[in-house]
């Protein structure tokens, strides 16, 4: 879930009206599943130890992700700017007596009400892509993070073997699959924002998945490969890519 302005927000309101089937509508199936799944595998590799970790979610969305760390043992603060995906998120908790329930809170990236000092982690999945300003929203969370925190998120990328569909979304500034906003970075543009901001990156790491699994299933073959030859070598060339930082010291130029 996108965590923009809520006033005036078409976006909003969609994601509003459509909590309830989100899932089903992007990560069931085969294809679907398969993205979930390597999103989440890639995230249980970036530390070796999630037990205990404190870690902030920024647009947590139905809790797909926050689900994944509660399992690790993670202590999480999930949040999100859409009450109505919240409560589908915390919906799976109540369901689950075994997992620990995380705290759920309505905040938006742009309006950071909490100190964030105290965490490991501060984790952005599936949520640049749809910000209105991306550097704002890097520059406010820069400003906030400990020295010894992390913060990781994905965003789309430009330069992937979707390049022709990608350009089409940044011409539209909508995404083909949805009426949301959605917008395509290069790497690039995604380090500059983070220098600006004083964030140094630590690690890419490249995540394909069928951007629209009800309708590009017949390429799902052409996704696994290139998952599988480029993700690792090459991540900048996958539609997706994980970005791991941290902030500079003080003192560094």
């Amino acid at each position: 879930m996108k965590s923009d302005s809520k006033s005036g927000n078409a976006d909003y309101l969609l994601y509003e009206k459509t909590a309830e089937i989100y899932d089903n509508q992007r990560f069931s199936g085969f294809a679907g599943e398969w993205g979930h799944h390597r999103q989440i595998s890639i995230l249980k590799k970036l530390d070796q130890n999630w037990q205990g970790k404190n870690i902030l979610e920024i647009g947590c969305g139905t809790g797909r992700i926050t689900e994944a760390f509660a399992q690790w043992g993670a202590e999480v603060t999930a949040t999100d700017i859409s009450k109505e995906m919240l409560q589908v998120a915390q919906h799976r908790f109540s369901d689950d007596r075994n997992l620990p329930m995380p705290k759920f809170r309505v905040m938006s990236v742009f309006d950071i009400d909490t100190d964030l000092q105290g965490f490991d982690y501060v984790i952005m999945v599936n949520v640049l892509g749809r910000l209105s300003n991306p550097r704002e929203a890097i520059q406010k969370i820069s400003s906030k993070i400990s020295e010894t925190c992390r913060f990781i998120f994905t965003f789309p990328c430009l330069t992937s073997i979707l390049l022709p569909f990608a350009l089409i979304v940044n011409v539209r500034g909508k995404s083909l699959a949805r009426d949301v906003t959605s917008h395509w970075y290069t790497p690039r543009t995604i380090e500059k924002y983070c220098n600006d901001a004083g964030l140094g990156i630590v690690r890419w790491h490249g995540n394909h998945y069928v951007p629209i699994p009800r309708l590009l299933f017949p390429t799902f073959p052409l996704f696994w490969v290139c998952d599988s030859l480029l993700a690792g070598s090459f991540p900048k060339r996958c539609p997706s890519v994980f970005v791991v930082c941290k902030r500079k010291p003080t003192d560094s130029p």
